[in-house]
């Protein structure tokens, strides 16, 4: 295949986060996160409205918990939009030429003056976005981020057929 490019713009940058924030948020370590909130906002909403003793009053951070676990869920979010918007400005800067490249045993990707040829088995699944598509790296935590622009359907089913 013949390599195709395009300009990184700050409207694809932030699309193309968003995607990114949305996969690590709904990763499975993070929808553990989100049930762990969501049970601990329940039982403090709970202990609110349990009786007290009379004459006794509440703990003074009773009232406040389910403030903070919604902060706490809020700051989740916030720094999963942060840190993708972030990580995604580094590999691919605005004003940027960004290009790809399926090739038989490898994708080719480059930034700039940056490229990386990645084996197809250095993938562990690919995620499709709809302005990203993100590749996982097998046995890390981290995940390439391509254009969805670059790729046409017919790129996305050979990527998934080379990822396995």
């Amino acid at each position: 295949m013949s390599p195709r490019s395009l300009t990184v713009d700050e409207r694809l940058l932030r699309r193309m986060a968003r995607d990114a924030a949305i996969y690590s948020l709904t990763r499975p370590s993070a929808l553990v996160m989100w049930f762990a909130l969501a049970g601990a906002l329940v039982l403090s909403i709970l202990n609110l409205s349990a009786p007290v003793a009379p004459g006794a009053r509440a703990p003074f951070a009773a009232g406040w918990m389910p403030v903070i676990i919604a902060g706490l869920a809020g700051f989740a979010v916030f720094m999963s939009v942060s840190g993708a918007r972030t990580a995604v400005r580094i590999a691919m800067p605005v004003e940027q030429v960004v290009w790809v490249s399926l090739e038989d045993d490898r994708l080719q990707v480059g930034s700039g003056r940056r490229r990386s040829d990645i084996d197809y088995r250095t993938f562990q699944k690919m995620h499709v976005g709809k302005d990203a598509v993100l590749l996982k790296l097998r046995d890390a935590s981290v995940a390439t981020a391509i254009p969805r622009a670059l790729l046409t359907d017919a790129d996305i089913a050979t990527l998934r057929s080379k990822i396995s």
